[in-house]
């Protein structure tokens, strides 16, 4: 399946509290960059993350028939010591934290559907441990530029 996003802007700056004794949650699919270290790891979780929410917020601006969006939310969570995302909240205008927290809700479906897991993160002991994050999301949508384009 061929999905198209449009401007689609993204942050790859991920702001985490982040101990140097640590190791990185591990994203499905970012297995292989364990011996490359944290930041290695953090960047695939944020890459592929940010992806999948833009393939949802695409799919609820689709369905809502909306052509434009300039979404800019700035979300918050933790995943807690099962890899489970516990404690999400959306900062930005009303209707763009709706979007976004819809987005991130149908990829967590997702998540659970597939039956992805994330291996938490690891504490200098071995022992998993939450772990909080704040991802500025921007995701520009232009659904008539996408159109001329087929």
């Amino acid at each position: 399946m061929k999905y198209l996003f449009t401007f689609l802007l993204f942050n790859t700056i991920c702001f985490a509290q982040e101990n140097k004794t640590e190791t990185m949650l591990i994203y499905p699919k970012c297995e292989k960059l364990v011996k490359k270290g944290n930041e290695s790891l953090q960047n695939c979780f944020l890459e592929k993350l940010v992806n999948e929410l833009a393939e949802s917020a695409t799919y609820i601006l689709s369905r809502d028939k909306i052509l434009y969006a300039d979404l800019k939310v700035e979300i918050r969570f933790i995943v807690d010591e099962k890899g489970k995302f516990i404690s999400l909240e959306y900062f930005g205008s009303p209707e763009n934290q709706r979007i976004t927290k819809e987005a991130f809700e149908r990829y967590l479906t997702s998540l659970e559907k597939k039956k992805k897991t994330i291996i938490p993160t690891k504490d200098e002991n071995g022992e998993f441990i939450a772990k909080s994050f704040r991802i500025p999301f921007q995701f520009k949508y232009n659904k008539q530029y996408i159109n001329s384009l087929n």
